[in-house]
């Protein structure tokens, strides 16, 4: 009973890490795709290179994007002057309000099921013990052990021969 336990909480995780990196990559490419297309609009050069940095910079969560983004805008301020350097500024905090009041809500809310707050503790966490290092990985650590507390909780709150019966379909249906 323990072992088929472990082993349905190991692929819940695995699920939820698989769940978490697709919501991710789906909003890094928004992202990019949002400060290119502003970018392109201002004609600000090197449009393709600053895509890929604030996809890059997408995977840090809540300022990885901002901060990529300003590089953008350093870019047009220096190529374009000062009001083209404003309005790819504006650019970047409206892709930044999309992503973080609709992207990130939607997505991880729905295929992570971690609570916002839940999301803020974890960054807080992984920057306290690892730096920018933790930071990266205390989202999904904290998506996948909030994933396998649900499942067990779940499990422990079925009767055990329906827990049994659930286990067993689960290691069925591999």
């Amino acid at each position: 009973m323990a072992r088929e336990r472990i082993d349905s909480s190991g692929k819940v995780a695995w699920i939820s890490l698989v769940q978490f990196v697709r919501a991710t990559v789906l909003v890094a490419a928004v992202d990019a795709a949002g400060v290119m297309i502003g970018a392109a609009i201002l004609d600000v050069p090197f449009v393709l290179a600053i895509g890929v940095l604030v996809f890059l910079g997408a995977f840090v969560p809540l300022i990885g994007a901002t901060i990529a983004g300003t590089v953008a805008v350093l870019v047009a301020l220096v190529d374009q002057g000062p009001i083209t350097a404003l309005i790819m500024l504006a650019v970047i905090i409206g892709v930044q309000q999309l992503e973080g009041h609709v992207l990130q809500p939607f997505l991880l809310g729905r295929w992570v099921s971690l609570h916002p707050l839940g999301v803020i503790v974890a960054l807080a966490c992984g920057v306290l013990v690892a730096g920018i290092v933790g930071a990266l990985v205390a989202v999904p650590l904290a998506a996948a052990v909030n994933a396998v507390v649900l499942h067990l909780a779940e499990l422990a709150q079925m009767p055990v021969e329906e827990a049994v019966d659930e286990l067993e379909d689960e290691v069925i249906d591999v």
